[in-house]
């Protein structure tokens, strides 16, 4: 029996060090894990190939709420600080997300696949994200079905 089994590292843990590697953030696996949690809400946003102002507004409330979530002890500088970084792997993800969509979504799937509130999270953020501009499109609702289909999400 392999005693080396409680060592292994988790799909999510991986992706976190390849991603630090490209990257150089200042994050910890926990806030990683909130990126990762997100990341299909950043591609139904991108579905139609526009990321429209309210769409962006929700992107930094979201920096906001993380920010408050994470660093309830921060000065305000570091705060804002935080609050930045958290924007700016936003908008690196938004930019980049055929790069990084298959590792992002697999390792997602890992992480939720025994969390009816993470799924259930990530399927909200994903309507939260789409009915921002308007209402949800049919373009968005096809991202949706597909990336509920592909993380197994009921919906």
């Amino acid at each position: 029996m392999d005693t080396n089994i409680g060592l292994m590292k988790s799909q999510a843990e991986l992706l976190f060090e390849e991603y630090k590697k490209v990257r150089n953030i200042d994050l910890s696996l926990d806030q990683f894990t909130y990126l990762l949690n997100l990341y299909p809400s950043l591609i139904v946003c991108m579905s139609d190939g526009v990321l429209d102002k309210e769409e962006w507004d929700g992107v930094n409330k979201l920096a906001k709420g993380l920010t408050l979530n994470f660093c309830d002890d921060l000065t305000p500088d570091e705060s804002d600080r935080m609050e930045q970084r958290f924007k700016n792997e936003f908008l690196y993800l938004l930019e980049n997300i055929e790069k990084w969509k298959k590792k992002f979504l697999n390792a997602l799937k890992s992480h939720i696949e025994d969390s009816e509130m993470d799924k259930e999270f990530v399927l909200e953020s994903m309507y939260l994200f789409a009915n921002a501009a308007d209402g949800i499109s049919d373009v968005e609702q096809d991202a949706i079905n597909e990336l509920a289909d592909r993380l197994a999400l009921n919906h």
